[in-house]
């Protein structure tokens, strides 16, 4: 009859507009999670910007104070903070600090043993209140690039990396800050940085000091610096000073004022 076809007809027409309906939302449901992605930085171009962002921290402000008016010159004690003993390495140091200047700079040498001893017998002998502020000093080689120098800090041949004794650097790490340190298009692939430490030859060569004594200080090329986020936390580091028994404080601003490190998180 008219009646059932017309039932039928307004059955069929209901079907299709729910059907439709639920496409409809559907599409609307994906788009919405798909904008939430892309705010959230999950997206395509955002993740890059979001990873570029975390694994870099800028230094702590310059303060006028960094650099007192009346400085004339680091005070050491030979006897007291050399054991009597004044090489001519630290003599030319301590003329760099001066010149520099660096006026938070302090020598300190160690016993011989220094090195057999655990990080709590050295935090105790150089008077730090943690040893989270013993640091060491390496430098890496980039044994895949193209460079041949470290006049390019986007692209050299050598890094100086600061660490902390208490952190293990990550090596994957290490080698993203090395690759976004250039624009996404000049960017190095991963297949171009392949971070090392550098043979006690090439430590020798380019710092001009031997094993466990490099400090950033007199270093006979400049190599490009990488310091550990973490040391942002402290006012002060130890470092080597030059010659193995002989231990180098500065702070954190001095650090940051001198060399101008890129500093990101390494682990």
């Amino acid at each position: 009859s008219r009646l059932q076809i017309l039932e039928a007809t307004m059955v069929y027409d209901q079907d299709d507009r729910t059907k439709n309906n639920s496409e409809n939302n559907n599409k609307s449901r994906k788009k919405i999670k798909k904008e939430r992605k892309k705010n959230a930085g999950g997206g395509g171009g955002g993740k890059k910007k979001k990873d570029e962002k975390s694994i870099y921290f800028s230094p702590p402000p310059l303060s006028s104070a960094s650099i007192p008016k009346d400085f004339k010159g680091i005070h050491v004690d030979i006897d007291k903070d050399l054991m009597g003993i004044d090489s001519d390495v630290q003599k030319r140091l301590r003329r760099l600090c001066n010149d520099i200047p660096v006026p938070s700079a302090k020598f300190k040498r160690a016993p011989s043993d220094y090195y057999d001893w655990d990080l709590e017998q050295r935090r105790d002998c150089l008077q730090a209140p943690h040893i989270n502020y013993l640091c060491k000093t390496m430098i890496m080689r980039n044994t895949k690039t193209n460079a041949t120098d470290c006049s390019d800090r986007t692209n050299s041949k050598y890094y100086m990396i600061v660490i902390q004794y208490t952190a293990k650097m990550n090596k994957e790490k290490l080698q993203k800050i090395v690759r976004f340190l250039r624009p996404e298009k000049e960017r190095m692939s991963k297949k171009s940085v392949n971070m090392r430490v550098a043979s006690p030859e090439d430590g020798v060569m380019l710092s001009g000091f031997g094993h466990n004594a490099v400090t950033p200080l007199g270093m006979a090329v400049k190599v490009p610096m990488i310091v550990s986020h973490r040391v942002l936390e402290l006012p002060y580091i130890w470092l080597g000073g030059g010659e193995v028994d002989v231990k180098l404080r500065m702070s954190i601003s001095d650090l940051c004022r001198v060399f101008n490190p890129i500093i990101g998180d390494l682990g």
